[in-house]
């Protein structure tokens, strides 16, 4: 009887708890989410609330300085891309105000414009079908050059150590029309036709 009696008073507390949680509902804060596919400059802030309004965007740097600002009206959700191209790398804070309050994100931008070949393909003038190819890169890596004639066949393949800056001359007098593709560990990273 002793524990019929605990048994019916807990279930009587767990009803009055229960009662009382649903006097005053939880209001629902917003969804926020930040994407950023790595190497790319662009960030996708994803947001939704149950009831559309006024949100308000701003994007800091490290030291507190506004980057960035922007309010939409009568919204619920959206998806908006945001570019980072032109700003160093480091990072972000992305604050997001609506009715249901603020929300902080942290996002770090690592610009790979530093870390990008810079490659080059020139006819030269005074020769005939004489083309110079120049590689700037600030990473030493290998790359593998290739010229291919119309028809897709492989006339020249070679891979070169390139530590900084690379320039060579090639001679394709014979061939009318190739594609010169330069390519690294990660694929290709130009490709010229003539």
């Amino acid at each position: 009887m002793k524990n019929i009696n605990l048994l019916l008073a807990s279930v009587l507390m767990c009803t009055l708890v229960s009662a009382r949680g649903t006097d005053k509902p939880i209001s629902e804060a917003s969804s926020v989410a930040i994407t950023n596919a790595k190497g790319s400059t662009l960030f996708k802030l994803y947001y939704k609330s149950l009831k559309p309004g006024r949100v308000q965007i701003s994007i800091t740097d490290k030291n507190g300085v506004t980057v960035f600002m922007e309010s939409l009206k009568r919204v619920d959700g959206f998806i908006r891309p945001y570019n980072f191209k032109n700003l160093p790398k480091g990072q972000y804070t992305v604050l997001i105000e609506d009715d249901s309050g603020r929300t902080v994100e942290k996002v770090e931008y690592q610009s790979d414009k530093e870390n990008e070949a810079l490659i080059h393909v020139q006819r030269l003038a005074s020769k005939e079908n004489k083309f110079l190819l120049t590689i700037a890169s600030p990473n030493e890596e290998n790359v593998s050059i290739t010229i291919h004639d119309e028809g897709g066949v492989l006339i020249h393949s070679e891979t070169q150590l390139i530590s900084s800056a690379f320039a060579q001359v090639y001679d394709l007098k014979n061939i009318k029309s190739f594609t010169i593709e330069v390519a690294n560990r990660t694929g290709v990273l130009k490709s010229f036709s003539y």
